[in-house]
């Protein structure tokens, strides 16, 4: 009981860093699904001072039982979701429901157990996150946090002080995934240093981990300001400075001569918040009868159509797609078989966009 009156205390005064206001429609969903770090005492603590100091809409789902959540409904409305669960199986329909929310290619925070999260989704981890969880050191060696040098502007780590205590045991996450950068290492006396806090991102989303988030570590203002940076740098919109092809295929993890197959949502963001041209490979009836808006058509069938995709820019990327997916992955390899950079493959096809409700004109 004292150690949480002391995090409600370090939550109340110790606000270091200044974030702008945020606005009201940002909705973070927090879900806590872990016995050993009191999560369920500390998350909704420290979402209601986010919200009453910041702004933000803020929902907190503690799991029910073992192994499932109610109304994870909730994470279609939300803007970011904050994941602190352990070693969870979770109902198909529920991992389905976190599987959209991470193709949609919204933000997404891990904390501490987040490595190990979903025990049936396991490379949540290295994809979604870009760790490498390997279990822990023992909890009696004390570890210390420290900057990465070359990371000390980054604005995560914005009032974020190196060398303070943390407070469990030290995360083994060496190697991380090739596209994640490190903020801070953390070391124990006699091995090496392990990362303790990095950002990925996976499918155009911004993603930010640490392993600290132990229950001591929220009365710590250096690891409230950290979480309260990395809420920030998630929500924040950078798309405006992404002007070229290059620089948008990296944003989401988009292979240069590798066909990258999504699911709608993601297809969908890419359209609209890119501008990434779409390309109908479907039957001439196939393409009257109805079409996402603003495709270009050349048949897959056709004899011509290695001719016709010859005219096309080989540096652009491509929103490729069919009915359900055979003929628009089999282009997409074709494409890039002639040297075009850059191709998405839409893997429901056109069945699954107007299933899903989506954008179609005739």
């Amino acid at each position: 009981m004292k150690s949480l009156i002391r995090f409600i205390l370090v939550v109340g005064l110790f606000w270091a860093v200044k974030l702008s206001a945020a606005p009201a429609k940002h909705h973070i969903v927090f879900l806590t699904g872990e016995s050993l770090y009191g999560s369920e005492m500390t998350l909704p603590v420290y979402a209601d001072s986010l919200k009453k100091r910041f702004g933000y809409q803020c929902t907190t789902l503690t799991r029910i039982d073992k192994d499932k959540f109610l109304n994870l409904d909730v994470l279609n409305q939300a803007d970011l979701v904050v994941f602190y669960m352990r070693r969870m199986t979770l109902p198909a329909d529920q991992l389905g429901q976190v599987k959209r929310y991470i193709e949609s290619g919204r933000p997404v925070i891990g904390l501490r157990t987040a490595s190990h999260a979903i025990q049936n989704w396991l490379a949540f981890d290295k994809i979604v996150l870009g760790g490498n969880y390997q279990g822990h050191y023992k909890n009696e060696l004390i570890g210390k946090t420290s900057i990465i040098s070359d990371m000390k502007s980054h604005p995560i780590l914005n009032g974020v002080k190196s060398g303070f205590i943390m407070g469990g045991s030290l995360y083994k996450n060496t190697p991380l995934a090739k596209q994640a950068t490190a903020l801070m290492t953390g070391k124990v006396k006699g091995y090496s240093a392990e990362p303790v806090a990095w950002i990925h991102t996976y499918k155009g989303n911004r993603a930010f981990y640490t392993s600290l988030g132990h229950q001591k570590d929220f009365e710590n203002p250096n690891f409230i300001n950290l979480i309260n940076n990395a809420i920030e740098w998630s929500l924040k919109d950078s798309s405006k400075s992404v002007v070229t092809s290059a620089a948008i295929a990296g944003k989401y993890g988009i292979e240069s001569g590798e066909p990258f197959r999504i699911g709608v949502g993601l297809f969908e963001k890419m359209w609209k918040e890119e501008k990434m041209q779409l390309l109908d490979v479907r039957t001439t009836s196939e393409f009257t009868a109805s079409h996402i808006p603003g495709t270009k058509w050349i048949d897959w069938f056709s004899p011509d159509f290695a001719k016709e995709v010859a005219k096309l820019d080989k540096d652009k990327i491509y929103l490729v797609y069919c009915a359900g997916g055979v003929r628009s992955a089999r282009a997409c390899k074709k494409m890039s078989d002639m040297g075009f950079k850059y191709t998405v493959d839409l893997a429901p096809g056109f069945n699954g966009w107007k299933v899903a409700g989506k954008a179609i004109e005739k």
